[in-house]
């Protein structure tokens, strides 16, 4: 198909001050479904440091990150026509991101879960960055989705596509591992089991 560039929809300064970037990206998917081949690569562009920051949040690994980024928007091509009409395009972006890194890290790991050192062995207060890694990758999702990405509940349940007890879960989960890792006279034993 032709590659013809589409006024409108480039990603720019000027034009993100007078479009909303919901409507932009709309608009590439759109040029995407036809073939559009520059508009991937605007959408790329735009969505290549949230997702960089996404992975190398869950997997702790830049390469891998690149890779799942990759993964990530040759799906979103594929998948261009399916997004529904009241779906944010950045949530729906997210939910295929989340599940590559699901299934990736699922393959590279024993097991979903994977035991976590006690938080009175630490020597010192750990860095943030540190005591993340010790999260499951649900809990590091929902932790990225809520308060780095201000994403809504409803919107991470649809990124997960868990309902929003599981979502509540894995946040509390994630907030009192947090807390006792930070704090090793925390009692670790309020820490629930996932």
């Amino acid at each position: 198909m032709s590659d013809v560039h589409s006024p409108g929809i480039v990603a720019t300064p000027r034009s993100c001050a007078t479009q909303s970037a919901e409507t932009i990206e709309r608009a590439l998917l759109a040029h995407i479904s036809r073939g559009g081949r520059s508009a991937l690569a605007q959408l790329y562009l735009l969505y290549f440091p949230q997702l960089s920051n996404f992975f190398t949040h869950l997997t702790a690994n830049a390469d891998l990150a690149e890779e799942l980024i990759s993964d990530t928007m040759f799906d979103v091509w594929r998948q261009s026509t399916n997004i529904g009409p009241d779906i944010p395009v950045f949530v729906w972006v997210m939910r295929i991101a989340y599940m590559h890194a699901l299934r990736r890290l699922a393959r590279e790991s024993a097991g979903p879960n994977h035991d976590r050192p006690g938080p009175t062995a630490l020597e010192h207060v750990p860095h943030l960055q540190d005591l993340l890694v010790s999260l499951t990758v649900e809990e590091r999702a929902v932790v990225y989705l809520v308060y780095s990405s201000h994403r809504s509940r409803q919107d991470v349940v649809y990124i997960m596509q868990q309902s929003s007890e599981y979502v509540d879960m894995h946040l509390t989960n994630a907030r009192l591992w947090l807390r006792s890792s930070a704090d090793p006279d925390i009692d670790s034993t309020r820490h629930l089991s996932s």
